[in-house]
């Protein structure tokens, strides 16, 4: 069993206070349908031709919104001021970089596919106008849109990560990223998280402060048929590395495709 210190540099963590109440826009319940959609769920769809449809994509819940015009970015606004929490987000055909950014100054970007996958912001501030952007144009397509009134408290413990992997002849890696927090000597699992085509993994867990400081963890990379390669790396972390007011950490990791282990990574800490 391999072993790192400060191993948590792989993941960018940003802290994020569990939402007490928020509201999801899913496009289905009540039902959605046709072009020009209006206000729905709290949110004014009115300043761009966003439309509601179903594709049929792979992981899709149900019905979707996607723009009706040839255009490569769009606009919602929420009637009551609040924080984009996450959304599932697909694309009809190819693959392309969507961003999100908002009239509070925050932005997140992730790659996305045909398959509808749940993306976490990690915003934290109130605002109004929410723009997307799309390299792909027409062909995107959003569900679930979550949202909470109001800002986000910052808190240690509930985290949102994401990490970019790549073995060290320059491919990405395939398959999932199995986290786990070591709890007296068990593993309890924080979550699995797939890598997606362009090798990057995202998601949220929840962290137990409380265990005796360092905190220890276990990483496996899981294969696309979801067996373990390699054996677990565990690393520790001081509790100090989880303060209220750190709003992330970038990561770039590079693996050893020979011995799945970690040979680099460059790492930059967000304030």
């Amino acid at each position: 069993m391999k072993k790192f210190c400060f191993l948590a540099l792989v993941f960018a963590l940003t802290a994020v206070e569990a939402p007490a109440q928020t509201t999801v826009a899913n496009f289905d319940s009540p039902a959605c349908s046709g072009r020009a959609v209006g206000v729905y769920q709290g949110i004014d769809f009115s300043l761009s031709p966003w439309a509601c449809e179903n594709p049929g994509l792979t992981g899709q819940t149900g019905t979707s919104i996607s723009w009706y015009h040839r255009i490569y970015s769009g606009d919602f606004k929420l009637q009551t001021p609040g924080t984009l929490l996450s959304l599932s987000a697909a694309t009809s055909s190819g693959s392309g970089t969507l961003t999100i950014s908002t009239d509070a100054g925050e932005s997140y970007s992730h790659s996305i596919d045909t398959t509808f996958q749940k993306l976490l912001t990690g915003f934290t501030k109130a605002a109004s106008l929410i723009t997307v952007k799309y390299s792909g144009g027409r062909t995107i397509e959003l569900d679930n849109i979550m949202y909470q009134t109001g800002s986000v408290s910052q808190t240690p413990g509930t985290l949102s990560l994401s990490a970019t992997l790549t073995w060290d002849d320059g491919t990405p890696v395939a398959g999932s990223l199995n986290l786990s927090q070591v709890a007296g000597t068990s593993p309890r699992t924080l979550g699995t998280f797939a890598i997606n085509s362009s090798g990057s993994a995202s998601g949220t867990v929840n962290i137990d402060l409380t265990q005796p400081d360092p905190l220890t963890f276990q990483v496996v990379l899981m294969g696309p048929n979801n067996t373990a390669l390699g054996a677990p790396a565990t690393f520790q972390v001081v509790r100090m590395m989880f303060p209220s007011t750190m709003t992330g950490i970038m990561a770039k990791i590079v693996l050893s495709k020979s011995t799945t282990t970690i040979k680099s990574f460059d790492m930059g800490l967000v304030p």
